[in-house]
């Protein structure tokens, strides 16, 4: 078993196993509810590799300068060095969270099986004091991660360690590739840091505050003090989307709740969400909903 270069406090109120998968891989289950309100430090000695799922709900840290949040339906991959981490829990909150952590030659083997690539690995990504990576789960992912739940929670004291070895790779090969793959289409991940995600959380805000109006792409990022190029390429790999298909499900979820509280009829829901022809409101609400809106007015 090889020793992750971790040092935390002993805690019996955070609920956490580790699991050996390979050398050089090891897996972190944490799973349950909060009894109290906890604040936990841990630092990394040396460098190592982190994919990270949260199943429950966002968790948030203060990662050495850099504002780290784990989102569920994201994939969320670290390249740490020497850095101290600070995360707050709240009593009564739910965690189920798995963390993959593999040391820096095993990344680069794997980097190699996957590109067949010698160069690329651990330190191309590790090019600021900590920086995280964020990816939309695809339906392959989603399958993947509930395999992996269903082996854990029905396994009891009798694991399957080749079954799991087998998923844990398979979700790591995943997010290698996404990483390498870059060529074919796919834009290599930007490093985000403490200050961009600063902007890109100001961002939303301004998104959500006028989705009747909103800005364009150059107002938005003269809003946030961001070149507008790497605003639009951060928004897309933080958010899954782009700022346009944000404002879009962001207006139709709006309409949602302003038809079903019953106060607002189709053409003053409408409006309020951005749009003044009322037939194409009605066109972009049934494609995203598969319904119309009309169908929903309380009588």
């Amino acid at each position: 078993m090889f020793e992750l270069p971790l040092e935390s406090e002993v805690s019996s109120v955070f609920p956490s196993k580790r699991v050996e998968v390979r050398p050089g891989v090891q897996l972190w289950i944490s799973s349950g509810t909060m009894k109290q309100k906890l604040q936990r430090k841990a630092s990394t000695t040396s460098s190592i590799f982190e994919l990270a799922y949260s199943q429950e709900k966002s968790l948030y840290s203060e990662l050495g300068r850099a504002s780290v949040e784990i989102k569920p339906g994201y994939s969320n991959l670290g390249f740490l060095g020497q850095t101290t981490g600070y995360s707050e829990y709240n009593c009564g909150e739910e965690i189920k969270l798995y963390s993959i952590w593999v040391e820096p030659q095993t990344f680069n083997d794997f980097c190699q099986a996957v590109s067949g690539d010698t160069n690329l690995g651990f330190h191309s990504f590790q090019n600021i004091s900590c920086p995280y990576y964020s990816f939309k789960h695809d339906a392959h992912e989603e399958c993947l991660l509930n395999k992996l739940s269903k082996a854990l929670e029905s396994s009891n004291d009798k694991l399957n360690r080749l079954l799991l070895e087998s998923q844990v790779l398979e979700l790591l090969s995943v997010n290698i590739e996404r990483l390498l793959c870059y060529g074919n289409g796919i834009e290599r991940p930007l490093p985000v840091s403490a200050a961009d995600m600063e902007r890109l959380h100001y961002a939303r805000e301004i998104l959500l505050h006028r989705l009747d109006c909103p800005p364009s792409l150059l107002e938005l990022s003269r809003l946030i003090q961001m070149n507008d190029f790497k605003m639009k390429r951060l928004f897309k790999q933080c958010y899954g989307k782009t700022v346009y298909q944000y404002i879009r499900e962001e207006r139709m979820e709006r309409a949602f709740s302003l038809i079903q509280d019953g106060r607002h009829n189709v053409s003053q829901t409408a409006v309020a969400v951005g749009y003044t022809n009322i037939s194409h409101f009605s066109d972009a609400f049934r494609a995203y909903f598969g319904v119309s809106p009309h169908m929903l007015v309380k009588r």
